[in-house]
């Protein structure tokens, strides 16, 4: 009985602040799309929006030359010693040119510090590969000038491959690419 007293009570504040509220009156006496004749409007009755981009909007345009970008990768395999790990990379925000193959740099076995001198660093047109764990595998070596990856106009990513050299493979990190 009390909780339906409290609820009752809470309803009818509700509704006597909607109902006094100086917002909400005024509302009420705002033209609403009822009340406009059709095709009366035109684009120079309506103010431009002062909100700028949508958010979301800048996943949808190529990351521009010289931006940066950084995310994580990881492959494993079970028991098997030999063979490949193979994984991708799918680009938050695409490239307007594809990363050449020769460079995607393992930095685990073969480092370049000038073009891939940490995580979260690339030089430009680089993809560069930063190891945490690194377990059975040789080097890694990747494509994306090829197909599929070469389907788009813009590069969405690209497959990489880990050669396998004993038991329980397994490799991940963090990759960064600069746009060319």
């Amino acid at each position: 009985m009390r909780n339906k007293l409290i609820v009752s009570c809470a309803v009818m504040v509700t509704a006597f602040l909607l109902a006094t509220n100086p917002v909400v009156a005024q509302a009420a006496h705002l033209i609403t799309g009822g009340q406009i004749k059709n095709n009366s409007v035109t684009g120079q009755d309506i103010k431009e929006s002062s909100l700028g981009a949508v958010p979301k909007a800048n996943a949808l345009t190529p990351l521009k030359s010289g931006q940066t970008q950084s995310g994580a990768f990881s492959a494993a395999a079970g028991d098997t010693a030999s063979g490949y790990l193979g994984f991708g990379i799918t680009y938050p925000r695409a490239l307007s040119t594809a990363i050449a193959d020769d460079k995607i740099i393992d930095t685990y076995s073969d480092p370049h510090p000038a073009k891939c001198p940490g995580a979260g660093h690339a030089a430009r047109g680089y993809l560069c590969l930063y190891f945490d764990y690194h377990n059975s595998v040789d080097y890694t070596y990747g494509y994306s000038t090829d197909a599929p990856y070469n389907a788009l106009s813009k590069s969405v990513g690209v497959g990489l491959y880990a050669v396998v050299n004993g038991a329980t493979p397994y490799i991940d990190g963090i990759w960064t690419v600069t746009a060319p």
